[in-house]
């Protein structure tokens, strides 16, 4: 007996079809995880919440992800990874330059992954386990471009190691602070050059 298969799409075409689908599919889970993770923390939501949010299955979702923790990873990657190509940047130019265009490269990623800014400072140990590698590259870019910044005596306390210390404790939370403001990158940029750098 023979089957009609002509209807049927070839393999690579099917193939491809269901990659685009679950492309679609963790798209989603990024969009819906980056708005309930900064919403309530990423302890306080449940996979269960999140295939709700996305309308997914738990098979599609572990399909796409491990765990919650890996989601959350995911999200905040490329906040460190274009962060630390940015940073890489500055290393080439003057110390003026570099500390001008510091505070930019903040602005940028706030301009570019605004969700994942925002949960970088409700990251946990578990979620950040997946992002040891990329954080440290931000981190070894962000001393370089302050060691640059630094050699032209821009530091207001003079301290590269100062200077990271305060970038920590300011830079995220000054963004959520003015982050409903129609004058965010003024406010934002006055308030970092403020506390970074001697005038």
């Amino acid at each position: 007996m023979k089957t009609n298969t002509a209807s049927r799409p070839p393999n690579s075409v099917r193939r491809a079809n269901a990659d685009e689908r679950a492309g679609g599919y963790r798209r989603k889970l990024l969009e819906v995880g980056a708005r309930l993770f900064v919403e309530k923390g990423i302890a306080n939501v449940s996979v269960e919440q999140l295939l709700g949010h996305a309308g997914i299955s738990r098979a599609t979702f572990y399909g796409c992800f491990e765990n919650k923790n890996e989601l959350a990873a995911a999200i905040l990657l490329p906040v460190f990874e274009s962060g630390a190509l940015d940073l890489e940047q500055l290393v080439k130019l003057s110390p003026d330059d570099a500390a001008g265009r510091l505070i930019d490269v903040y602005l940028n990623l706030w301009k570019e992954h605004r969700d994942a800014v925002l949960l970088t400072t409700k990251l946990e140990p578990a979620a950040f386990a997946y992002l040891r590698a990329e954080h440290d590259a931000f981190n070894t870019a962000l001393k370089r471009a302050l060691d640059i910044i630094g050699s032209g005596g821009h530091l207001r306390n003079d301290s590269t190691k100062l200077t990271l210390d305060v970038i920590a404790k300011t830079a995220i939370p000054l963004l959520r602070v003015y982050k409903n403001s129609d004058d965010l990158e003024r406010l934002y940029k006055e308030s970092m050059l403020a506390l970074l750098f001697k005038s």
